[in-house]
């Protein structure tokens, strides 16, 4: 059996959506987890009258109460968090409820998607077939442009990363069974147990962002297989546009997670070599999305001292950039 994890945060509408297109999928072998990191709306009232409208066997589970045995097929729990613990944490909680019911596979799965019918069967037959592979993701398609991949997986090298097929037709794909990868994105993160690390599928020290670039290196340094399963196909509702530079805190949270994370598993020697290269980069970044010479100088400043001072990104720096 599948345990099917998704985080929801203030977002009942998508997990809601998520939730009724799981619910519709061909096989029965499988059991869901919410996770409600802490919202401040009324998700949890929402969730559960969807899941009692829709008459699935369900659980409310909170912080420190006692976690329900002999959980079936298709059945529901939503795990009610008392606070924010990010993406991170919030997740690794949900695979702690989930361990006590000891599923085959685990699937993180962002609330903001919706599957394709057949989807899990894919994922599941896959591994079974090769189970040298020990992560796999489906690929995933722009939920506005279904035609049109927005990620599958990619490649990583020197502490940077190169995504496969991005914003391309689907027909583009080469493959027919699968893409090897060595980066996968969390969005929807399917793996076996065995690649957990003290119960945990991701490290807790980046409160947003980051998480699945260190889960990658992680796997690639212990040599588990990943793979894009091709024919296992999902949506994910997000703008096929480019973001771009206008939320700095944002961007300078995704900076500084990813110079601490650099430096944490590559060593200070190539850190000091990459993070030259890498600030060059930044500043011809910052100067192009119209942020003057001295903005630009500051934002990298900043940022060099931090990823030296910090060793992690926890909630108290994320409010202070970006709330």
């Amino acid at each position: 059996m599948t345990a099917i994890i998704i985080l929801n945060w203030n977002g009942y509408h998508d997990t809601i959506d998520c939730l009724e297109s799981l619910y519709r999928i061909k096989t029965d072998d499988f059991f869901v987890v919410v996770v409600d990191n802490g919202s401040i709306d009324n998700s949890v009232e929402e969730i559960m009258s969807w899941v009692n409208n829709n008459k699935i066997s369900s659980y409310l589970v909170s912080e420190n109460s006692v976690f329900p045995k002999g959980i079936k097929k298709k059945d529901f729990l939503l795990y009610k968090l008392k606070e924010n613990y990010g993406f991170a944490k919030g997740n690794n909680k949900g695979v702690e409820l989930a361990l006590w019911m000891k599923p085959d596979c685990y699937l993180l799965l962002n609330n903001d998607t919706v599957v394709e019918i057949d989807f899990l069967n894919r994922l599941t037959q896959f591994v079974a077939l090769n189970p040298q592979y020990k992560v796999l993701t489906p690929l995933i398609k722009y939920y506005a442009e279904p035609n049109i991949i927005w990620n599958c997986g990619g490649r990583l090298f020197a502490g940077f990363r190169k995504y496969y097929y991005a914003n391309e037709l689907v027909v583009n794909v080469k493959e027919k069974s699968h893409i090897n990868i060595s980066f996968v994105t969390g969005c929807a993160l399917f793996f076996v147990p065995e690649i957990l690390e003290n119960d945990k599928v991701f490290v807790e020290k980046f409160f947003f962002g980051e998480e699945d670039f260190d889960f990658s290196l992680r796997m690639k340094k212990a040599k588990n297989k990943m793979a894009c399963v091709v024919d296992s196909q999902i949506f994910h509702k997000v703008s096929s546009s480019t973001i771009g530079f206008s939320r700095i805190g944002k961007v300078y949270i995704h900076y500084l997670n990813r110079f601490i994370n650099i430096r944490h598993h590559y060593g200070d020697l190539f850190f000091f070599v990459w993070s030259r290269f890498y600030c060059m980069y930044i500043f011809l970044l910052l100067l192009r999305n119209k942020y003057t010479l001295a903005e630009s100088c500051r934002f990298l400043l900043r940022l060099r001292h931090e990823a030296i001072e910090f060793d992690e990104v926890d909630k108290s720096v994320f409010l202070k950039y970006c709330s």
